[in-house]
């Protein structure tokens, strides 16, 4: 059995006590709150790499001439930047995907389109990684050619390596609710305005696959998760890492963020099993909600109040808590334990990341064994398991 953590931000005894829990169960990690009150640096604490997500307020970040970024896929870069060019390697392995398309399964078709459509006059724009994602979720063969499906296989193996801009001069930029920022080792960023931020920090990892900032505004919307609607607002700042030759485990991956608009339609119950199965061997997954405040994207909540439903128990699923959310709250949730997010704006961040194949869906199990007595989604039904829960459960309650 699972109980989730729960705390406002701006509470000291109730985030003291959710980090309390948390550290106990991520030992390697650090969980703090950070605020920003006129100039100053955000910097790591243990010398590892720390994560800042903003939650509240806006600021500036200072970004110097020669930063590098995989941002601009959404809306672009500000003229400050100039995209990468084109890999010659990489111009010829699209063109052979884009020469078999006719070839793709109909699945298929929606994320390598998208990976075709990052090219700008002559550059690759932005983190492909989304796509990846929802292509490696496409049942096999991709392709009847086999030469397309090498083409899309070798994808994962240089993704990391393109779709950068370069800065052209120093200067602080913006950054504001729902952002990220990244520093590392002795690092030390420097930051000016009123934000606040929730920060993990990792002591054992000091450097990061990413760069300084992820910014929504420059994170193209990718459906998919709770959010696989043709219009989302689903935003990518960290994703789950594919392993390169020679990686292992969960390779570079301790933390995973999207930042996702759930609408109750569209949003599945589903689990995370308490272990580490469903893709590389590791640690299993853990699943936090930091709440944001839709008004900061203009996002129209029609009225609607978001909450979650949690299913403490995965073997008696008549039994289901509904709590209310707000922003400002951040919510721990261990794995095995079963949620469902409902008309809420939120960050999703887990540890180590979103791992492929790795989430149980609930719904029709919870029709069928709770009679009513419990939610479910009825546009979910569809959503198949081929494990039962019993299998994915520790053989202790």
């Amino acid at each position: 059995m699972s109980d989730i953590r729960l705390c406002r931000l701006d509470d000291e005894a109730s985030f003291a006590a959710v980090r309390e829990f948390f550290e106990h169960d991520n030992p390697d990690l650090r969980l703090t709150r950070v605020s920003v009150d006129g100039s100053g640096h955000l910097r790591s604490e243990c010398g590892g790499m720390r994560v800042f997500w903003v939650h509240r307020g806006r600021g500036e970040v200072f970004l110097p001439r020669g930063y590098r970024t995989q941002e601009g896929d959404g809306a672009p870069l500000p003229d400050q930047y100039r995209a990468d060019a084109l890999a010659p390697a990489l111009a010829e392995t699209l063109q052979l995907i884009e020469s078999g398309l006719s070839s793709l399964s109909p699945a298929a078709r929606v994320p390598v389109a998208a990976i075709l459509g990052r090219r700008r006059e002559g550059s690759f724009v932005g983190d492909c990684l989304g796509e990846l994602w929802r292509l490696d979720h496409v049942p096999e063969p991709w392709s009847t050619d086999e030469r397309v499906v090498t083409a899309l296989r070798s994808l994962y193996q240089v993704y990391r390596q393109h779709g950068f801009s370069t800065k052209q001069v120093d200067s602080y930029e913006p950054v504001m609710e729902g952002d990220q920022i990244v520093a590392c080792a002795q690092e030390a960023i420097p930051v000016r305005g009123c934000f606040q931020c929730l920060a993990m920090e990792n002591v054992r990892q000091t450097a990061s696959p990413v760069s300084t900032v992820r910014r929504l505004r420059f994170l193209a919307d990718t459906a998919g998760g709770c959010n696989p609607d043709f219009d989302p607002f689903r935003r990518l700042p960290l994703t789950w890492f594919y392993n390169y030759p020679g990686e292992t485990g969960d390779g570079l991956n301790w933390v995973n963020s999207h930042v996702v608009n759930i609408p109750k339609e569209t949003s599945p119950a589903h689990f995370h099993p308490p272990k580490a199965v469903g893709g590389a061997s590791g640690i299993p997954q853990r699943e936090m909600y930091l709440v944001l405040d839709p008004i900061a994207y203009h996002l129209n909540t029609w009225g609607r109040s978001p909450s979650l439903i949690v299913f403490p128990d995965l073997r008696d699923l008549r039994r289901y808590e509904q709590h209310p959310l707000e922003p400002g709250l951040f919510i721990y949730i261990p794995p095995g334990t079963g949620h469902r997010g409902l008309d809420v704006f939120v960050n999703v961040l887990t540890i180590p990341g979103f791992k492929p194949h790795n989430e149980y869906y609930l719904d029709r199990d919870i029709r069928d064994a709770a009679g009513g007595a419990a939610p479910f989604n009825e546009n979910m039904l569809g959503a198949k398991n081929y494990e039962r829960i019993e299998d994915l459960l520790l053989t202790d309650p």
